[in-house]
């Protein structure tokens, strides 16, 4: 990208990537010697980028990304055969924290399990409780020449803060061997279905693309089974302009009769991404998706919106009144020029934002996850923060001991212990305070379906009772209510009428709520915000980091031909990349593997 990039090795150089192997029993691959440990501890820690965070019973696992940090006093360096040298290297190994047992950021233990899986940086994961274990899929070589195969791998734990890797065979092959292996995509899961929305294909994730970082930006939702091993690619083409997104957010959230994935933040480019081709995607509306249905539906926001950030960290909870609040992290920012240290709470079915008065640290890249039996902790592990260029990410020490920052999201606060035994998740009082004085009422619905997927939820999500002056769940004789199937703050209907048996009786019932009528209006294709016009460009030297720009560009001819649009519904496999060039994987042989 002319003008906002350096050169692929300067980009190297500079992100810090070693060029390891990726299998942890070769470290001499690519002429790199290996220095360092996978868990330096809090003295010699510097930074950790793109680590991937999962909670799986008593323990939280990390896996993946780069690690930087001292030896001696000072940066540890990995140095190649030709004098190169690089700040940090893959981490070999998986983490595990306990967290059946209270510790601080400096007090954390980690411990190390053997890894077999390749090592890569931002990977997709999925966890799967019916295994107790999570998958990985995609991701960036870190350093490589050439990414792995395209593979899919499951970490089975042990329930006591170790476990195993093992390669998942592929019931279908030929549907597998259609998807690009992705970086920077948007996922989630619900249950048993994980889902991977977007991202990029480059040199470094695919063995079938040549063209180097920024590569081509992938349209498509991905979605993998995990109960039959299926694999399907989902048209996308409703999303915005291009139909792809990058380095943006998804959360899985419990509403309508079939949940909803949510997506937001991040960008988004044409499928051949050229110089000033992104933009980042802003908050005036966020995008749903029916997994189920296949529908599409937008609704505007309103309250304290965020900067437009990518590379944040999310994850959400439900409230006990049947509320569902997203919490947003820090994130590369235009509009900052630089990283975030906010954290921002997205409310549903209100999709209002609020902002938390006490800041994080300023990160990006890192990767954040709900703790503790109450879920009312929010685990920030990683990241980095080296200014609107990233230049010194991995060389500038964390200012959070090892990395964690715990931030308990009902008080909107951040701290530096975990408690175990904390009390459960409770909605802000910010929050709940909207809600009861009737913010409900003043929402302005995309459409009438939209609306009825979060007033008449058959899932039955949404119901339960609060205080109007405490905003505690109970018996109260001044219960108002809040409830997404009526206005949240509440109606109380004052009398229904009995039958009559033998006589006549007449009864008041107090504290139920009207539900408004469903409705089978259908959301209309939803249209692009207007593109920010005066937003300076976020220059970044790093691979995997976008590059963003305050206009568009029109959708340009790819490999000759011009760009065919997407059908509205789904398509099976939906990719546009240029034809394969004669490196590229050949057909596979009409046969079941």
């Amino acid at each position: 990208m002319k003008g906002s990039c350096l050169p692929i090795l300067s980009w190297l150089l500079l992100a810090g990537t070693g060029c390891l192997a990726q299998r942890s029993g070769l470290a001499e691959t690519h002429g790199l010697a290996r220095r360092g440990v996978d868990n330096p501890g809090p003295e010699n820690f510097i930074r950790y980028r793109y680590p991937t965070v999962v909670t799986l019973g008593n323990y939280v696992y990390i896996d993946g990304g780069e690690l930087s940090q001292k030896e001696n006093g000072t940066v540890a360096t990995n140095s190649t055969q030709s004098g190169q040298t690089y700040p940090s290297y893959a981490v070999n190994s998986t983490l595990s924290l306990n967290l059946s047992e209270s510790w601080t950021n400096e007090t954390a233990r980690f411990q190390v399990i053997p890894k077999t899986a390749p090592l890569l940086d931002q990977q997709i994961y999925w966890s799967d409780a019916s295994t107790n274990g999570f998958y990985t899929w995609g991701g960036m070589a870190v350093g490589s020449e050439s990414p792995p195969a395209n593979e899919l791998w499951l970490f089975n734990a042990d329930g006591a803060g170790a476990g195993t890797w093992a390669q998942v065979t592929q019931g279908d092959f030929r549907d597998f061997s259609q998807l690009y292996r992705p970086v920077g995509a948007s996922f989630t899961q619900s249950g048993h279905v994980g889902y991977a929305f977007g991202g990029q294909a480059t040199s470094q994730t695919d063995r079938s693309i040549q063209k180097p970082y920024p590569g081509y930006a992938l349209p498509g939702l991905v979605s993998y089974n995990f109960q039959t091993g299926d694999w399907t690619n989902t048209s996308t083409s409703k999303y915005q302009g291009y139909g792809t997104s990058v380095n943006g957010r998804a959360e899985y959230v419990p509403f309508g009769s079939d949940g909803l994935l949510l997506f937001f933040a991040g960008a988004e480019t044409p499928i051949d991404i050229i110089e000033d081709s992104t933009v980042q995607i802003n908050w005036n509306k966020v995008t749903l998706f029916n997994p189920i249905t296949g529908k599409w539906y937008t609704q505007e926001t309103s309250g304290m919106r965020p900067q437009l950030v990518e590379r944040a960290c999310s994850v959400g909870v439900r409230g006990p009144n049947s509320t569902y609040e997203i919490y947003l992290y820090g994130g590369t920012s235009i509009q900052l020029g630089g990283t975030s240290s906010d954290v921002y709470v997205l409310s549903l079915p209100g999709f209002v934002f609020f902002k938390s008065q006490m800041q994080g640290t300023p990160r990006a890249d890192h990767a954040c996850a709900v703790v503790g039996n109450g879920k009312r902790q929010m685990l920030s592990f990683g990241g980095v923060d080296g200014g609107p260029e990233l230049q010194s990410s991995l060389t500038t020490p964390d200012p959070w001991k090892q990395g964690l920052g715990i931030y308990d999201m009902s008080e909107m606060t951040w701290k530096d212990s975990y408690d175990p035994d904390a009390a459960d998740y409770e909605t802000p009082n910010v929050v709940m305070e909207w809600y009861r004085n009737g913010g409900m009422e003043n929402i302005s619905w995309d459409s009438n379906e939209v609306k009825g997927l979060f007033f008449n939820s058959s899932s039955a999500t949404i119901g339960a009772g609060v205080n109007s002056t405490d905003g505690s769940s109970g018996n109260s004789s001044r219960k108002t209510g809040i409830i997404a199937g009526s206005t949240v703050g509440g109606v109380v209907v004052l009398a229904i009428v009995g039958g009559v048996v033998f006589s006549l009786i007449r009864r008041k019932r107090r504290n139920q709520y009207r539900r408004p009528s469903t409705t089978t209006e259908i959301i209309s294709e939803y249209r692009p915000e207007p593109w920010p016009k005066d937003s300076p460009r976020l220059r970044s030297v790093t691979p995997g980091t976008m590059v963003s720009s305050p206009t568009p560009t029109e959708p340009i001819e790819i490999s000759g031909t011009a760009r065919e649009e997407l059908p509205a519904e789904d398509v099976g496999w939906t990719y546009e990349l240029p034809a394969h060039t004669p490196n590229m994987r050949s057909e596979l042989p009409d046969r079941n593997f």
